[in-house]
């Protein structure tokens, strides 16, 4: 009888480490790794923000040197609620949020280098992010090995 009872105790210790494993990726990897996700989805909207940014100061550029001498670049403005006015836009600075609200008028290479500095900061993290993930990912893929090795799998 004692046999019988020492097996039902052990396999109720497996049980018991399992769910603690599985506890364990759920709550804490899996959230992790979740997180993680979120905050690399937001620097990639950030870096394609800034490289909209970009083309938009080189093509506003290029058009603006195309013009005859004298002559302004003509635009459409969505002033709200899909209505357009003309606008003449100066083309000789740039109006770039950097941060917070705050808004620093900027020269055509002033913008390319701060978008060129900023894109290169964010892509930094990025990659440290990522790297983070595969962390995290091979955590939850060695919890899981763990698993199987307590159930004698």
């Amino acid at each position: 009888m004692s046999s019988s009872t020492s097996s039902w105790s052990k396999a109720e210790s497996v049980e018991q480490k399992v769910a603690k494993f599985e506890m364990f990726i759920n709550d804490v990897l899996k959230d992790s790794l979740k997180q993680i996700s979120t905050a690399l989805d937001m620097i990639n909207e950030q870096i394609a923000e800034l490289e909209d940014v970009r083309d938009t100061v080189e093509t506003m550029s290029q058009l603006a040197c195309e013009l005859p001498a004298g002559k302004s670049l003509k635009t459409r403005v969505n002033v709200g609620c899909d209505f357009f006015m003309q606008a003449n836009a100066d083309v000789r600075t740039f109006l770039v949020c950097v941060g917070l609200g705050y808004y620093v008028e900027y020269t055509k290479d002033e913008t390319l280098a701060h978008v060129q500095v900023r894109s290169k900061l964010l892509k930094e993290r990025a990659d440290e992010l990522r790297d983070k993930g595969a962390r995290v990912r091979a955590q939850i893929t060695l919890a899981l090995h763990c698993i199987q090795e307590v159930q004698g799998l």
